[in-house]
């Protein structure tokens, strides 16, 4: 429950649309299919296998062919999506999963399917634990400032003013549009809501000749970077994938306009009175 300041309203409350968090939901559903196309497809494989070059590994190549296909399928999306979220720990995690799996097969004698089981169990929860993750955000905006908070494993809460706001970017993918959802980041002055994204080139040129005493070497490298400062941040930082973004933008902006010239008419307002009071000052002396 977020507690008002004084004369604060609320006026609007709202969540991640469901099927902004669909590229999670994607991940998970991957492995659930994958996995279940192997176990469907167990009796295909192993034909093939036997009529391969493979064949005369007999049974045990069998399995090291299964757990070989079952690390791919567990590394090779998590590499990617660790790549695009700059983020390792999902890679970290599927290694994990992969070395401690193959451990308890080889421990307690178990099938190479039990794995696959396994996989499509961890899939399961992942996206039941998406969806919590999901509900557990929470946006809030009143007159004064906009409150994002995530209760999920703990509280993280942001709270913008919006006289902090100096920019207000929305972003929207093709689902976004189908189903009326967006993201939109408030990007304060001191940068909060920004991240860079970078490029980098590198090229390298190196040579050896050998002479009667030793070979000698040499090389030359040039590198190059390119960044750029773009709107992002944190779900629970920024408002993601709310419904009915243009709705909430306009209340942001509204809000953010407002605030813009309360300073001026504080200012003006403080102004008159100074006056009033010469005035009266004048007025007395003059009795």
């Amino acid at each position: 429950m977020v507690e008002l300041l004084k004369n604060e309203k609320l006026l609007l409350r709202t969540k991640p649309h469901p099927f902004s968090f669909w590229p999670y939901y994607a991940f998970f559903l991957y492995y659930i299919v994958v996995s279940a196309y192997i176990i469907l497809n167990k009796e295909d494989i192993i034909a093939w296998f036997q009529q391969s070059f493979l064949s005369s590994l007999g049974f045990f190549g069998v399995e090291v062919l299964f757990v070989v296909i079952w690390w791919a399928i567990l590394i090779i999306p998590a590499l990617i999506v660790s790549i695009i979220r700059i983020s390792w720990r999902w890679l970290i995690f599927y290694v994990l999963v992969a070395v401690v799996g193959t451990y308890l097969m080889h421990k307690y004698g178990a099938s190479p399917m039990d794995l696959y089981y396994a996989t499509i169990g961890i899939a399961v929860i992942g996206m039941l634990l998406t969806d919590l993750y999901r509900r557990g955000h929470e946006y809030i905006l009143t007159n004064f400032r906009i409150i994002a908070t995530l209760g999920f494993l703990g509280m993280k809460s942001r709270d913008i003013f919006y006289s902090r706001i100096t920019d207000v970017v929305f972003e929207q993918d093709f689902l976004g549009k189908i189903f009326d959802y967006g993201t939109i980041v408030p990007v304060t002055a001191s940068g909060i809501g920004t991240g860079e994204d970078a490029a980098k080139v590198a090229i390298g040129v190196g040579g050896a000749r050998e002479t009667p005493v030793a070979t000698v070497g040499a090389g030359v490298a040039v590198e190059g970077e390119k960044t750029v400062t773009v709107a992002r941040g944190r779900s629970a930082f920024i408002l993601y994938g709310v419904p009915n973004p243009e709705e909430v933008r306009k209340v942001i902006l509204e809000n953010m306009a407002a605030k813009e010239a309360a300073p001026y008419l504080e200012r003006t307002v403080e102004l008159l009175e100074e006056l009033v009071e010469k005035k009266e000052e004048e007025g007395e002396e003059k009795k």
